[in-house]
């Protein structure tokens, strides 16, 4: 019965993103199946929470389809929106579990490049370039981009912490802080 359900969800999944889920089947359970418990804990009820349960549950389903672009474009600079980077970062932040579900989900270690946008704005055109593809395959294979109603006014924009967050503060300075090299 288990395999019956199982192949009626793949068909239905299949269906809905437009891929042939049995070449990734293994890939798709595994992303279906990753316990990201703690960090949604760490974000929604911890001392240092700041997200509502709501945000926190559409973050990790928003996460995963975004995983499974990853599995399905490995060539593709795909660019996360920023709820979705954030929900990323966290869970690279624990690094034994974030290994451990790449290696089941790609079988190698799919990095992060924070850097993607800080370089002018030739960088940022490319950014905002690589974040449109990414909005357009994720129609292709999951229907309409989510509105800006759980992601604020920014949700068409790349990922990127903000012009006055120090890591993409606009400076010719190495340590990216202005003013803090003399």
């Amino acid at each position: 019965m288990n395999t019956v359900i199982a192949q009626v969800a793949n068909m239905a999944f299949e269906q809905k993103i437009g891929a042939d889920v049995g070449k990734y089947s293994e890939q798709h359970a595994a992303i279906n199946s990753l316990n990201l418990d703690k960090l949604k804990w760490k974000l929604s009820k911890s001392s240092e929470a700041t997200w509502t349960e709501e945000l926190i549950d559409f973050a990790e389903e928003e996460y995963k389809k975004f995983l499974f672009l990853k599995l399905i474009y490995p060539k593709v600079a795909l660019v996360p929106n920023k709820l979705v980077d954030k929900f990323w970062h966290e869970h690279i932040l624990d690094t034994v579990a974030y290994q451990k579900d790449c290696e089941a989900i790609f079988g190698y270690f799919i990095h992060h490049y924070p850097y993607f946008g800080i370089y002018g704005d030739d960088d940022q055109r490319s950014l905002q370039t690589a974040f449109d593809e990414t909005v357009a395959l994720y129609e292709k294979h999951f229907g309409k981009y989510p509105t800006d109603v759980l992601y604020g006014a920014n949700s068409n924009k790349a990922a990127r912490c903000g012009d006055d967050h120090a890591c993409h503060a606009p400076s010719s300075c190495a340590c990216r802080l202005p003013g803090a090299c003399k």
